[in-house]
């Protein structure tokens, strides 16, 4: 394994995990106690691994989610704090002759994640032993001589590692961590990435909801273990029916806050339970249970009278290549818009500060009308006063892949729809202030159609010649900096014939 004298490995953030629900059941019939009051089949585990399971009452109503670790002397659940009943009495009430022990580790206990494409490769010299993999998998050793226990938190993303230790012993764990390379990530990460996975917390679970309307049944409820409290209302549901809501992930460009109500052809049909913002899903980003006539793709949901989208959890994984945005390196957010925000953030090293723009993403688009012919846009450009001749561009303003905003946004400036994508790489925008990446394609066998503007946007379409489009670049009367970057490209593309076709094919 790598040892700790090695140089500190980047792209990996801290963040403190809060008070988290800690309870221990340890014992010769651990493992058996605990199967009897959860959706997970505990049993099946074999000390090192563990699953996500429902606690429930005998209706069947959920009590709590949580992750359960087989441990060699018995069994640790982990959850978030807040649910309306204490796990450890929970099970307590229950327990008779068995010959366990239930002990409630919550105070005693501090926790840790650590978050990012080098978060294994650390942990892995600090600890001394191969990082856990598989979601809820976990291993023991020491960081800076306290004993620790990590953890593949899958509440929080395939890339992210929670580490249970002694209170006391947590300030030398940040050291250690922090000699490593790490970075404090901004207090918010924690609750940030649980929402965009979908884990629900105990403030998403209203009172009296069911497992299967948490959407976890794949991952949290085997249909195949022995009896548990509550098994006979999952059974039926499973046999019968479906259930007629569900947890959902809503997207916004406008702020979400827990409490809002969600309208949905003038009727309110659910309250937003959870909520952050997430450059991720390029805006905010909230929880809510809506009934399933209601989670189509088409309908047209709002709130606060603004529309909203909804989308699958977990959202999807950023580029691990691309490192981590301010926010998310302990830099502070002072200001928000709809579709930026300017983070401040200490420059590694540095003892100064700076204040960046942290943007979501965009695209632009070179459209081959012709094997000569490309087709721009005028635009009027606020910012500058004037209006200029660009390649159709946008935002990467909600969960969608690059190729698929391009699609989008050639569609809705041009009128044109792609029969033909091809990426052509990226770039920054203007990387002394701005964190935002711009993605490059080609499209081409276009089929016209109408325009699609959103409100206030004036744009009108100009055919021009691929040479006159590259002499524009040349003399200035281009000016927009990515279209003159997104035509250079494909000109340096075709293997040193500047002025033919930037055809891929």
């Amino acid at each position: 394994m790598p040892g700790a004298a090695e140089a500190p490995t980047t792209g990996v953030v801290w963040a403190d995990a809060g008070r988290r629900v800690a309870v221990a059941v340890r014992g010769s019939a651990a493992a058996a106690f605990v199967d009897g009051f959860t959706t997970a089949a505990v049993s099946c585990l074999k000390p090192g691994a563990g699953a996500e399971g429902f606690f429930a009452d005998a209706k069947g109503h959920v009590l709590a989610l949580a992750a359960i670790l087989r441990t060699d002397d018995g069994v640790w659940i982990d959850a978030e704090p807040g649910a309306a009943v204490s796990l450890a009495e929970h099970l307590e009430r229950y327990h008779i002759r068995e010959p366990i022990e239930i002990a409630d580790e919550t105070t005693a206990v501090a926790g840790l994640l650590v978050v990012g494409p080098g978060a294994a490769a650390t942990l892995e010299a600090l600890v001394g032993t191969t990082a856990p993999r598989d979601a809820w998998a976990h291993t023991r050793g020491a960081i800076a001589g306290v004993p620790v226990v990590v953890v593949a938190a899958a509440a929080f993303g395939p890339a992210a590692f929670l580490l249970r230790m002694p209170v006391a012993g947590r300030s030398d764990v940040v050291v250690a961590l922090e000699a490593r390379g790490a970075t404090p990530a901004a207090a918010d990460l924690p609750e940030r990435l649980r929402i965009e996975q979908g884990w629900p917390a105990p403030a998403d679970i209203p009172p009296k909801t069911l497992p299967q309307e948490l959407g976890r049944d794949d991952r949290a409820i085997s249909f195949t273990k022995g009896c548990y409290l509550g098994q006979e209302t999952v059974a039926r549901l499973d046999a019968l029916g479906h259930v007629n809501r569900r947890l959902v992930g809503l997207v916004a460009a406008h702020p979400l806050s827990a409490g809002a109500a969600v309208h949905w052809g003038g009727d309110t049909i659910g309250t937003i339970t959870s909520a952050c913002r997430s450059p991720r899903a390029g805006g905010w980003l909230g929880l809510a249970i809506l009934p399933l006539k209601a989670c189509s793709a088409g309908a047209a949901l709002a709130v606060d009278g603004h529309s909203v989208q909804r989308v699958e959890l977990p959202l999807p994984a950023r580029d691990s290549a691309e490192p981590a945005p301010p926010s998310a390196r302990g830099g502070q957010v002072v200001f928000e818009a709809s579709r930026f925000t300017v983070v401040r953030i200490e420059e590694p090293g540095a003892t100064r500060v700076r204040d960046v723009i942290e943007h979501p993403g965009s695209v632009v688009v070179v459209p081959l009308v012709s094997s000569r012919e490309i087709c721009l846009v005028e635009v009027v450009r606020i910012a500058v006063g004037r209006t200029l001749l660009e390649l159709p561009a946008g935002t990467l303003d909600r969960v969608e892949s690059p190729a698929e905003a391009a699609r989008r946004e050639l569609a809705e400036e041009t009128g044109y729809r792609a029969g033909r994508l091809t990426p052509l790489g990226g770039f920054w925008m203007s990387p002394g202030i701005l964190r935002e990446r711009m993605h490059l394609f080609v499209a081409e066998d276009l089929v016209p159609g109408p325009q699609a503007l959103e409100p206030g946007e004036q744009i009108t379409t100009r055919l021009v010649p691929w040479s006159e489009a590259l002499a524009m670049c040349r003399d200035g009367r281009i000016e927009d900096a990515k279209t003159v970057a997104g035509i250079l490209l494909c000109a340096a593309r075709m293997n040193g014939q500047p002025d033919a076709s930037p055809a891929c094919g």
